[in-house]
């Protein structure tokens, strides 16, 4: 461990560094619920590991602290597994290689997973420590947070006594998160037909790269590219120039990341090379253009590839380029209570092709419940129009605001007073667990807080130690003054 001794939050970045060593991708959480199911364990702690890998740790009270409410201290194991195109790491199984930068704690060209690490590492050092006064607590570490909230929404809720939650998902120091969007994860399914291609045609890459990224809800606002929509166009442009055929297609990694990167493999005529590129050098500075205040560095690259014997069917090409064209993507809504919120958007976060199909998948969200079934139902409505058939997951609800709560009274003065600061409040555009524990205990009163952390979900995320610090201090605060 990185020596840590003068800092009262040494013990986080302890079981931060812990954790770390453990892959735990959406999806891939066994390993890091095991784990927390043995520290329990070795502490002797009341402890259940559920069906879906969640796990709900109880701890009494300590002494003086016995008649205060019960308090649920949550987060998710999980986290977004993101990566720069020239780092070579599995996910599956390789640990996260920690990095400290001064204040910041970073990673090696992958995401950190300080979103939600820092919220299991947090409630295993409230756990380990029997000299913090605290009334009772249950800490709940949910999975598959990432990927629809699906640990949460299958969670028991008459599991937990608590009707105080906090939530430690939450991005920025001193701003207390008291509402958010409710979404879903939506697949279009379009089955692939392949054709023979002419021996006499070139194949070439072509490659979007250079895109900021960024959260799918917190950065929808920021008006970043998103490769999916550019590869699209460019692929419209192409198609509607010059005889060309599509090979193949991705783009994206997660849906609730704005895409980054794009690829596909097009076919064509060897005496139309000069002009196929000349048009792609034109369209990269239309790009350049229209992001320059965001995404400076696109770049298209267009490189000879394997010389392909399939290719799409003529069909199977006009779809790929019309889903992306016309799905509703980027913001659709915003809202008139709320200045400055986003109500609805959506995000086409992943295309990727199979033998048998391509796969659009988008990160819908919205605060209207109604509206985010708009948006389902259009891109419903285009895909089945193009071919295709749709499916979706994970349709969690919003957290509503409660005008009343008193623990967002109490965790704002007690921020302002430990650090002469003033708090502030807000609500997101972005999904957290809070609406669905709401819906399994009625008159739950709950707040979202964290450290700051910066540009999560892309390989740049980074966290502040000293933040950290100051959110673990706070907590402890909040702790006693129940």
């Amino acid at each position: 461990m990185t020596n840590f001794e003068n800092l009262k939050c040494s013990d986080v970045l302890y079981y931060f560094e812990e954790i770390s060593k453990i892959p735990r991708g959406s999806g891939n959480e066994k390993s890091i619920s095991d784990y927390v199911v043995d520290f329990a364990k070795k502490h002797g702690l009341w402890v259940l590991q559920d069906e879906a890998l969640n796990v709900v740790i109880k701890k009494a009270a300590s002494k003086g602290f016995e008649k205060l409410p019960t308090v649920i201290i949550q987060g998710h194991l999980d986290m977004v597994c993101e990566k720069n195109k020239e780092i070579i790491h599995d996910f599956s199984k390789d640990p996260i290689e920690i990095i400290y930068d001064g204040d910041f704690i970073k990673a090696n060209g992958t995401t950190l997973g300080a979103d939600d690490g820092i919220a299991v590492a947090m409630g295993l050092a409230l756990l380990a420590d029997d000299t913090i006064g605290h009334p009772d607590i249950e800490v709940v570490f949910t999975t598959d947070e990432e990927v629809g909230m699906c640990g949460a929404t299958s969670l028991d809720g008459s599991l937990l006594d608590g009707k105080i939650l906090l939530n430690i998902d939450s991005e920025k120091e001193g701003v207390f998160t008291s509402g958010c969007a409710g979404g879903m994860k939506v697949y279009t399914h379009l089955p692939v037909k392949y054709e023979k291609q002419d021996k006499s045609l070139i194949s070439y890459s072509i490659m979007i790269m250079g895109l900021k990224g960024g959260h799918s809800g917190i950065d929808i606002d920021k008006g970043r590219a998103n490769a999916n929509i550019l590869m699209s166009r460019l692929l419209n442009s192409l198609y509607n120039k010059f005889d060309i055929s599509i090979n193949y297609i991705s783009g994206g990694i997660k849906d609730n990341a704005i895409p980054r990167e794009a690829e596909c493999i097009i076919s064509f005529m060897p005496d139309i090379l000069f002009e196929i590129k000349k048009s792609i050098e034109e369209i990269n500075n239309i790009f350049i253009n229209e992001f320059k205040n965001t995404d400076k560095n696109i770049v298209i690259k267009f490189n000879e590839a394997e010389k392909q014997e399939m290719s799409f069917s003529e069909s199977t090409e006009k779809s790929i380029i019309a889903i992306p064209m016309l799905l509703p993507t980027g913001i659709q809504s915003m809202s008139f209570e709320v200045k400055g919120l986003v109500e609805s958007s959506n995000n086409l976060g992943v295309v990727k092709t199979d033998d048998n199909e391509i796969t659009f998948i988008c990160a819908l969200r919205s605060s209207v419940i109604s509206k985010k079934y708009f948006m389902y139902d259009k891109i419903k409505t285009v895909s089945e129009i193009a071919g295709a058939n749709v499916t979706y997951v994970g349709d969690y609800p919003a957290w509503e605001y409660n005008e009343n709560s008193k623990i967002r009274k109490l965790c704002m003065e007690t921020f302002e007073k430990l650090f002469n600061k003033k708090a502030e409040e807000e609500i997101i555009h972005a999904g957290l667990e809070c609406g669905i524990f709401a819906k399994k205990k009625n008159g739950m009163d709950m707040i979202s807080f964290g450290p700051n952390l910066f540009d999560i979900h892309t390989p740049k995320e980074r966290a502040s130690i000293s933040s950290i610090e100051r959110c673990w201090i706070f907590l402890l605060e909040v702790l006693k003054n129940l």
